[in-house]
């Protein structure tokens, strides 16, 4: 099972760290390589644009993807070398760089892109480290200062040698180059390429989509003008007045920041999960119609709120070849419904199903084009998509537990990585099904009052999604709490 983990908390268990380091002969051949006419995707230029306007301030955007897992084998450091390698030169978003023209106001961005002959690694025995948080705060500085979209690479490859109880693979990315499902989707590549290298075997996988060629078709989709994009634009624009965030007390004056807290709760057990399912069929409705539904009413019942409004984080890795493609293939789409005149479960799932099929073939359509759109309808900027509230489900069954392991053997201690950072606001709520619990994890600033809005807010969904799996129903009585 991956454990997410924040980076600061993180134990890794003490040896010889080795890094992966790029040769002379590679950084040459960035000074030489030409401009590429392919864009960055939307979401890759906004996330650019976002941490090019913090990078010089107090208050940087942390950037980095990263992962550990734990091998119970000999180190072979040739053999991983190899392995970091023919990943570099598998995914062409890894080998990516961009630089940033901001003269006279604008924001701009130009690829380079590395040819994949020019990949190549050379190892270097850092330090023996005894002490786990020494450890830790030297990697972390090394995730922190290689994150940086403008330079290649952005990526840091290491390992820690444990000895005769086996080594720890450790990889870090800028967030702009890679997401979640990469991350799981890499430890199986990884898995793979030094199974092969370490038996003097080539790896015989298959070929992978690029994330480079994505970003030429997004742009070349949204140009065309489909008519899913004006629709979209259409449902931005109808619901820029009600954006609001989630009924969560921070603690925070307007504009004032605080250290992030992160935390996971389970929601439903194994059993749980199936009879939960089990109530959204017979009332109608598919699992994540019935966790909307059961959302919206947590929030009646704890804010009042008669409406919900949120966005929720969809995959685009629909074509064969992106799916285990490295890049960050997903987008935002809003889902919004009504909850006037009726406050049960069986009452609300078909709502909520009508807004997601709504939304559902609006998928492929960037937000931030879509944003771009609505603006001109309504005369005016929009919210920014870090504005709106994220409630998002991941069904995550057949990368986890047993399926995970299975296909995995050998492999323990599989950690993702996410840094502390300052917040003013909460993070997206994410709700991953793995095949023996639903949870859900979200960040919020490191306040009294944050904690305890957070743990009640957390609290009334568990309330209500247990009452739907142990009865069938659930019925919302109006606000139960007035808040001090």
């Amino acid at each position: 099972m991956v454990e997410m983990t924040l980076t600061e908390d993180w134990q890794p268990k003490p040896g010889v760290l080795v890094e992966f380091t790029t040769t002379a002969a590679s950084k040459a051949a960035t000074e030489t390589t030409a401009p590429s006419d392919i864009p960055a995707t939307y979401l890759q230029e906004s996330h650019i644009r976002r941490w090019s306007a913090r990078r010089q301030t107090d208050d940087p955007l942390a950037s980095e993807l990263s992962f550990c897992f734990t091998v119970a084998r000999p180190f072979d450091p040739e053999a991983l070398r190899r392995t970091y390698i023919a990943f570099l030169q598998r995914h062409e978003t890894l080998r990516s760089w961009f630089r940033i023209d901001e003269t006279d106001g604008r924001f701009a961005l130009t690829r380079y892109l590395l040819d994949p002959a020019a990949v190549d690694l050379e190892t270097h025995t850092v330090a023996t480290f005894t002490d786990s948080g020494d450890l830790r705060d030297a990697l972390v500085a090394k995730f922190k200062a290689n994150a940086n979209p403008t330079r290649w690479p952005a990526i840091v490859c290491c390992a820690i040698d444990h000895g005769a109880d086996g080594f720890t693979v450790v990889y870090s990315a800028d967030h702009a180059f890679t997401d979640g499902m990469s991350v799981l989707t890499s430890l199986l590549e990884f898995h793979a390429l030094y199974a092969a290298f370490s038996t003097g075997q080539e790896p015989a996988l298959p070929p992978v989509g690029s994330y480079v060629e994505f970003a030429k078709a997004e742009r070349a989709a949204v140009a065309a003008q489909p008519a899913e994009l004006a629709r979209l634009a259409e449902l931005l624009a109808e619901n820029a007045q009600r954006v609001r965030p989630l009924p969560i007390e921070l603690g925070l004056a307007p504009g004032e920041l605080a250290d992030s807290f992160g935390t996971k709760v389970d929601m439903l057990d194994a059993a749980e999960i199936d009879a939960f399912a089990d109530a959204c069929k017979a009332a109608g409705g598919s699992f994540s119609a019935g966790l909307y539904a059961a959302v919206a009413l947590a929030e009646l019942e704890f804010a009042g709120r008669t409406s919900y409004l949120g966005m929720n984080v969809v995959g685009t890795r629909s074509a064969p070849q992106y799916q285990l493609a490295q890049g960050w293939f997903i987008n935002l789409i809003p889902i919004a419904f009504d909850l006037e005149g009726a406050h049960r479960f069986t009452e609300v799932i078909g709502r909520a199903g009508v807004a997601l099929d709504w939304a559902k073939p609006l998928s492929n359509v960037p937000i931030h084009a879509a944003l771009e759109r609505a603006a001109q309808l309504t005369g005016a900027p929009l919210p920014v998509t870090t504005d709106w509230p994220w409630v998002s489900y991941l069904d995550m069954r057949a990368m986890s537990g047993a399926a995970l392991e299975n296909a995995l053997p050998g492999i323990s201690e599989i950690h993702g990585l996410g840094s502390r950072s300052r917040i003013g606001q909460t993070s997206p709520i994410w709700f991953n099904r793995e095949l023996e619990r639903l949870h859900v994890t979200m960040m919020y600033p490191d306040t009294a009052i944050a904690h305890k809005s957070a743990a009640d807010y957390l609290g009334q969904i568990r309330t209500t999604l247990r009452a739907i799996a142990h009865t069938g129903d659930f019925a919302a009585t109006g606000p139960a709490l007035v808040r001090p």
